[in-house]
């Protein structure tokens, strides 16, 4: 009976239902050995080469790394949260600060509509205009673990920072400064300085912005990120934009007006001085032919007169007398003459 009851007890621990439950527990063995390994390697992840990656040990902050493998403690002991790289730049369009007003929009106006982009915000200059600064923020991160404490806020802070400082700028500056308002009033030298003024803005404005970012982060409470660049444009309301536009139309008409006018008035004077020309040398011409013409009939008398001296002056005229009465008699219908010796009166009679 023993050896009958070992046998079977032998037969039981061989048997297919024990074999099972030994593979079972092999097969769950090997499962958690490679569970095991894979939650050992987790930990182990490549960063982009347009990211970086920082590392948190319970949730607080250990290390920094840029691209490239990373080596951490698996979850939850570390985890990695990859960041844009320091390189990569960001862009943000802060929304409009301000709601329109329906006298700046001019919903009554006449014409084409006039599209304003809904990113734009009002601000009131130092020459009390008012300018539509529409912008595109490009920043990077500088400081990836102040980053990732304050990521959430980052967006809303810089588009604060960008108003606080537009609001500024736009303070200090004049119209003119952000746009072409008055393009007729100034010297050429006073618009190459307004143009670079112009041009100057959006270098303006990340300065500022920058400088409120480096107060931050000598608080303790920075952000982690510099602005590059702000891309700015100035636009004028639509209301004030249709008033600019017509004031712009009626200056380059009356410019063309004084144009035209101009060249008239040197066409005008280019005939009036060639009509001039023509008079003068018109005029001298008939001088000089009268002058010839006076000198050719004095020009006997004058020869006569350099020739006669007093013993030869009566002589001299009495022939001069004789070579000319001839011509003069004959051009006479009737001739009376009057003897100036004896006072006789010759009349002339009937042929005997």
């Amino acid at each position: 009976m023993n050896s009958a009851s070992a046998a079977r007890t032998v037969h039981r621990a061989d048997g297919p239902v024990a074999q099972s439950v030994r593979i079972g527990f092999v097969a769950l063995r090997v499962g958690m050995v490679v569970l095991a390994l894979a939650w050992a390697v987790s930990g182990v992840r490549e960063v982009p080469a347009d990211q970086q990656a920082v590392v948190l040990r319970f949730g607080r902050i250990v290390r920094v790394q840029p691209a490239g493998l990373v080596i951490a403690l698996p979850e939850p002991i570390e985890q990695i949260v990859l960041l844009p790289s320091a390189d990569r730049q960001m862009v943000l369009r802060p929304g409009a600060a301000t709601r329109w007003e329906p006298a700046l929009l001019d919903l009554e106006a006449t014409g084409p509509p006039i599209t304003v982009p809904d990113t734009a915000s009002l601000y009131l200059t130092g020459d009390g205009g008012v300018v539509l600064i529409d912008a595109a923020l490009t920043y990077r991160i500088d400081d990836a673990a102040a980053y990732f404490i304050a990521q959430q806020h980052v967006q809303p802070a810089l588009e604060r920072m960008f108003r606080a400082a537009a609001i500024r700028l736009a303070a200090e500056r004049s119209l003119d400064d952000f746009l072409v308002a008055r393009p007729d009033g100034s010297t050429v030298d006073a618009q190459a300085n307004a143009q670079r003024r112009r041009e100057a803005v959006g270098g303006e404005l990340a300065r500022a912005m920058n400088m409120r970012l480096q107060d931050l982060t000598a608080k303790g409470a920075g952000l982690g990120v510099t602005v590059s660049r702000v891309d700015a444009t100035a636009l004028l309301p639509p209301s004030a934009k249709r008033a600019f536009d017509a004031v712009l139309d009626a200056a380059q008409t009356a410019e063309r007006a004084i144009a035209a006018s101009t060249t008239d008035a040197a066409r005008d004077a280019q005939l009036a001085d060639q009509a001039s020309d023509r008079i003068l040398a018109g005029a001298h011409a008939s001088a000089e032919e009268r002058v010839r013409g006076a000198q050719a009939q004095v020009a006997t008398i004058a020869s006569m007169e350099q020739q006669m001296n007093a013993a030869s002056r009566p002589s001299v005229l009495d022939q001069v007398y004789r070579e000319r009465i001839g011509a003069i008699l004959r051009a006479a219908g009737s001739v009376t003459t009057v003897d100036a010796d004896s006072g006789r009166l010759i009349l002339p009679g009937a042929k005997p």
